[in-house]
């Protein structure tokens, strides 16, 4: 029992971090990143040595979670570069505007 609960909360604890991840990602680098990140992921999870079965579930879970996290990066970037930007227009509006 303590083994099955221990293992859940390391599933739940690499899901969290690969969606943290899949969001930092978005914000910073293009799509073509994520294969060769999926691809780590998929080393590091075959290598924890677990059976065929719960390796493939593992490997399609951190997958998904990675590319959601992704997604809401990108999100997060397009509403941030759209604030920045009209704060920039807004801040040279009141410069030109003093002089």
């Amino acid at each position: 029992m303590f083994d099955e609960r221990l293992h859940e909360l390391l599933m739940m604890m690499s899901l969290m971090i690969c969606t943290i991840v899949g969001i930092l990602l978005g914000l910073r680098f293009k799509v073509f990143i994520l294969v060769p990140v999926i691809w780590v992921v998929v080393g590091a999870i075959i290598v924890g040595g677990h059976g065929l079965e719960m390796i493939v579930l593992t490997v399609v879970a951190a997958a998904v979670v990675l590319q959601i996290g992704y997604v809401l990066g990108c999100v997060v970037r397009m509403y941030l570069d759209a604030y920045l930007h009209e704060r920039t227009a807004l801040r040279h509006d009141r410069l030109d505007l003093s002089r």
